[in-house]
């Protein structure tokens, strides 16, 4: 070998191929635990079987997530965040095409919300049926909250209790359909759903 071979040897992965290959293996990391929560629910579910599945190691795991636990919040974490941006981006879409109208706007979003909580309802089970890591229904209060905040602002509420109620209200309401569409086995059924929230959601904005 010569020296410009040992320097080449020597010489450290660039940045970017490095963050590649641990985006890589994270990903494969949280399908595994994906299908293993799916399969087995949380309480059952254990590290050893996300190490079979995902073809790593318990170290690989340990240093990317940590334990069963963060691995189930990153699951969670990486879901509500789609689900967000489902919503977020049809808004924005509707906003740029002249759409001004607070419940028009809302209903869009929730739309997309939805049809999102659809293509995801095998995952979404597991975040739903109440078997999570402690202080995980803690964590699902917050995000509660962050809907309602969100609410708020796509419906031109202000900060009255009133105001904060109906929008409280507005986010139940998509709350149980989400809830109620990962029950669904055929789209049909959760298409109806979808329409019936969006309805209900329009009655409570026309009887303000």
């Amino acid at each position: 070998m010569t020296s410009g071979n040992v320097a080449s040897a020597s010489r450290p992965e660039p940045a970017a191929r490095q963050w590649g290959k641990t985006a890589q293996t994270q990903a494969q990391i949280l399908a595994a635990a994906e299908e293993v929560f799916v399969e087995h629910g949380y309480t059952n579910a254990t590290i050893s079987d996300v190490i079979d599945r995902a073809g790593s190691s318990v170290g690989s795991i340990y240093h990317h997530f940590g334990g069963k636990a963060e691995l189930f919040l990153a699951l969670w974490t990486d879901y509500t965040h789609q689900r967000e941006r489902d919503a977020t981006n049809a808004v924005a879409k509707a906003r740029k095409e002249g759409v001004t109208e607070p419940i028009e706007l809302f209903e869009t979003g929730g739309a997309a919300y939805l049809r999102g909580i659809w293509r995801s309802r095998k995952v979404m089970t597991i975040f739903w049926d109440g078997d999570g890591p402690p202080g995980f229904e803690t964590l699902r209060r917050e995000r509660s909250q962050n809907w309602i905040a969100h609410n708020v602002k796509i419906l031109g509420l202000g900060k009255s209790v009133e105001d904060q109620f109906i929008a409280a209200v507005f986010t139940a309401v998509m709350g149980e359909a989400a809830r109620s569409i990962i029950a669904c086995t055929r789209a049909k059924q959760a298409d109806a759903i979808s329409a019936e929230a969006l309805r209900i959601a329009r009655i409570i904005s026309e009887h303000r």
